[in-house]
């Protein structure tokens, strides 16, 4: 059988469109997961095992798309080409999905060829009075979405997470021992009219005898946000002395229009944390 009367059987089976439609639910199941898990209080790897197993299931969506139409199939097939076409196809998304799946160890950086890569948890509420743009509001998403879009090049592990006033992950949080916490001052609250910050405050101080660096984001000066963090931590600081000296502050004020989307926000924000990881 050639190529053209093989490649004719696989869009008489629907082999492509099962692969195309398998393709776009599981890219539709990745968004919807990166957006509900953290909301879930699903652990931070759960997407990194959905993606695996979405990978390893392809192959199989193949088989049995081809199986299924072979009753109404006239043209004698010969073995050879579906097998190894299929067996190209498995090693491939295998591969992929072993790539895929989470180191079996609670550490937040992976080690690829002696190279130590960070790992950076975004963090940030759904509350619609912290979204900053509208866009991102009108896709319920959150500022850690945009942020982790921003961060996208850079040779980092990105995870992100959403908070308010009722999360609790902390400790879990502490066990991947990240490299940086980029989190917004006000996350924690629920809008507003609420204006003490002790939780953020509570969840920084599990981080004293770590290494973990902050970035708080807020949209005002940097002036102003320095020294309300200053006036937030100084007993924290002065239990640990310098854990203030890696808390670092981003006023969106700074860089023109206080938004995500904005490209002189978003740059400044990348060099920021380039900066701080030294990458």
């Amino acid at each position: 059988m050639s190529l053209s009367e093989f490649f004719k059987v696989l869009r008489d089976r629907k082999v492509f469109g099962t692969a195309i439609a398998y393709l776009v639910i599981a890219f539709g199941l990745v968004e919807a997961s990166e957006l509900l898990f953290p909301r879930l209080e699903f652990p931070l790897e759960a997407v990194s095992v959905l993606v695996a197993l979405l990978l390893f299931g392809f192959p199989f969506a193949l088989v049995a798309a081809w199986r299924y139409r072979r009753e109404n199939q006239s043209v004698r097939i010969s073995p050879v080409l579906p097998v190894l076409s299929l067996a190209v196809v498995a090693l491939v998304f295998g591969w992929l999905g072993f790539r895929a799946l989470p180191d079996s160890r609670p550490l937040a950086s992976a080690e690829r060829g002696g190279t130590t890569i960070p790992l950076v948890i975004m963090m940030d509420s759904p509350h619609p009075d912290r979204v900053y743009d509208e866009e991102t509001l009108a896709a319920n998403g959150t500022n850690a979405d945009v942020i982790s879009d921003i961060l996208l090049d850079l040779p980092i592990r990105r995870q992100r997470e959403s908070i308010g006033p009722d999360w609790h992950r902390d400790e879990e949080i502490l066990q991947f021992d990240p490299d940086l916490i980029v989190i917004h001052y006000s996350g924690f609250l629920q809008g507003f009219g609420d204006t003490p910050r002790n939780r953020l405050k509570l969840f920084m101080s599990y981080f004293v005898e770590t290494e973990t660096q902050f970035l708080l984001y807020s949209r005002q000066d940097e002036a102003g946000l320095g020294t309300g963090v200053d006036a937030l931590l100084a007993d924290v600081d002065a239990e640990h002395p310098g854990f203030r000296s890696r808390v670092h502050v981003f006023g969106l004020t700074d860089y023109g229009a206080r938004e995500w989307r904005s490209p002189l926000t978003a740059n400044a924000l990348k060099l920021r944390v380039k900066a701080i990881l030294d990458i």
